[in-house]
């Protein structure tokens, strides 16, 4: 197992944009496939948006974020580590269970329904989770962590490497 990429720290615009940077020309190292390195930013950009979007919404801009990326045999693993407010830990909690517990079809129909709801803020919530689901045809796991300042969660992503 190898280190592809590891980040520590808050989540800006402008972080973001550094590290979507910074994983353009990673994948290049990892793969010759276009459509492998594609899959893999496209995980890895739906991972970060997403923290950014909701310390945004929680002011939390001041917490610390953590993303790695391992590099196994046919695989990319991220592990992201993220500060998650009490109230929402259930609801995430609910919705990866849910969100694996289904296969191919009813993950395309989940996200179709979701694109179609009226209610723009309620069709984003969770979208980026479905796709990473669709993207990656892999459950993505995950740890609650409770400490003396902060909850967060744990989520580790796999991301196929081999080419389809």
């Amino acid at each position: 197992m190898n280190y592809l990429f590891s980040y520590s720290g808050p989540v800006s615009f402008k972080i973001k944009r550094q590290l979507l940077r910074n994983i353009k020309s990673g994948t290049e190292a990892v793969t010759k496939s276009v459509l492998v390195q594609k899959r893999i930013r496209y995980v890895f950009d739906e991972i970060i948006s997403n923290v950014y979007e909701y310390y945004k919404q929680h002011d939390f801009s001041n917490e610390t974020t953590s993303i790695d990326g391992y590099l196994k045999p046919n695989q990319l693993e991220f592990v992201l580590n993220s500060t998650l407010s009490e109230t929402d830990k259930d609801i995430l909690k609910n919705h990866l269970d849910y969100i694996n517990a289904l296969d191919e079809e009813g993950l395309k129909n989940l996200y179709k329904k979701k694109l179609e709801e009226k209610d723009s803020q309620k069709a984003t919530a969770g979208i980026g989770l479905i796709s990473i689901r669709i993207k990656t045809s892999n459950t993505i796991e995950y740890e609650f962590k409770k400490t003396a300042t902060a909850n967060t969660v744990v989520l580790k992503i796999v991301l196929n490497l081999d080419n389809e």
